[in-house]
């Protein structure tokens, strides 16, 4: 009787993942039937497919650039267009411009190790199966990539498609998370010229503070092969047991990824069901370094992004979540004071600020009033460059 009702609970949870998945597939075909997104596929030089969607208004305003955004750690492109409600994709296309969500290797519609595609099928996203199921037997080589490919590969591969595609020769970057360090390590060792201007939101690039010898954290960080084993469970298998639970499975780390006051409960279960991908061993290296020498430092070790961020010297914008464990103030103020750049500006998100609510990671983007509070003064930060 017990094994019966287990069935019968599983059964409905998975029923109702597929109804949240068929009002999922009607909302893209609503978007689709406008013409947007459009997906386009670019092809970094060492062979790997990166995935971009893009959001072209009707008509785009005179004077602007193509406008690239590109989403953290273990994220796809969904995080910038999860709803309606909550799409600063969708919002800045309805201002009149040209806008460029991608996806790096490893994420999204891009190539991406067989197993990560594998493990993707209990994310019970019906309507990309047959891509999945195409494109796995031509990704078995794809099993490993480092924080470097993102910044020396993907980033000029993104660049490059995107101004041939619109003919502009320079394009304004937002970087969330990771997709802000990437640009600042970019920044730091390739040409700036086709760079109008770049936001970074909540991304590290020094830490103050790190873990000490005695603590079980540290031994982790400073084994590779404990860390390589635990991502073959990935977040992934984490966010799939929030989903299949409805979110009645809750985990004391998704506090750090966001202020659960200022985030309803059922975006946060989209959240992780339809933005969370595996990642690669050799991107958690990087973070691990970070965290243990307190610089970011290219793969060989040889050059620290970190003590060259006076080379930066484009329009930043650096804005911090006052509740964000990664990218708080102290670190922000940090890159503000190192960086070259003659226009830079620091925005934090927090009551005290005279927004409603403390900010947090993700919930910058997804929060509850994200679309009232922090998109307009994105866009106002945009509109002046």
């Amino acid at each position: 009787m017990r094994r019966i009702t287990v069935f019968m609970t599983l059964a409905a949870c998975i029923a109702l993942l597929l109804c949240a998945e068929a009002s999922a597939v009607e909302n893209v075909a609503e978007i689709l039937s406008k013409g947007n997104p459009k997906q386009y596929f670019a092809t970094t030089k060492d062979g790997w497919t990166l995935a971009l969607y893009r959001y072209k208004p009707e008509n785009i305003k005179e004077g602007t650039d193509p406008v690239i955004l590109c989403h953290g750690f273990n994220m796809n492109s969904n995080f910038w267009d999860l709803d309606a409600e909550h799409s600063f994709a969708r919002y800045l296309r309805d201002k009149g411009y040209d806008i460029w969500s991608v996806n790096l290797r490893g994420s999204g519609d891009s190539s991406k190790p067989f197993m990560a595609d594998l493990r993707s099928f209990s994310k019970l996203q019906v309507v990309k199966w047959p891509r999945m199921i195409v494109t796995m037997p031509l990704d078995l080589d794809k099993f490993k990539w480092s924080f470097d490919d993102h910044a020396n590969k993907d980033i000029p591969a993104i660049i490059n498609f995107v101004k041939k595609r619109t003919g502009k020769d320079k394009v304004v970057w937002f970087g969330h998370s990771m997709g802000g360090m990437i640009m600042y390590a970019y920044l730091t060792t390739h040409d700036q010229s086709d760079i109008r201007a770049f936001a970074a939101m909540g991304s590290t690039m020094y830490v103050e503070e790190r873990p000490g010898e005695e603590s079980a954290f540290y031994e982790i960080l400073k084994r590779r092969d404990l860390r390589n084993t635990a991502l073959i469970v990935n977040m992934t298998i984490a966010s799939q047991i929030m989903n299949l639970s409805l979110g009645t499975i809750q985990f004391k780390w998704e506090k750090a990824l966001y202020n659960v006051e200022n985030m309803d409960r059922l975006e946060a279960i989209r959240m992780f069901r339809l933005c969370i991908n595996d990642t690669s061993p050799g991107v958690v290296d990087a973070y691990a370094n970070l965290l243990d020498t307190g610089e970011l430092k290219s793969a060989d070790g040889k050059f620290s992004y970190t003590k060259n961020l006076d080379r930066v010297k484009v329009p930043v914008l650096i804005t911090v979540a006052s509740m964000d464990p990664f990218g708080p103030m102290n670190i922000s103020r940090y890159v503000l004071d190192h960086i070259s750049s003659q226009d830079k500006e620091i925005v934090e998100f927090s009551k005290a600020a005279g927004y409603s609510a403390d900010y947090g990671h993700c919930d910058v983007i997804l929060g509850r009033r994200s679309r009232e509070e922090v998109f307009p003064r994105l866009y106002e930060w945009l509109e002046k460059r």
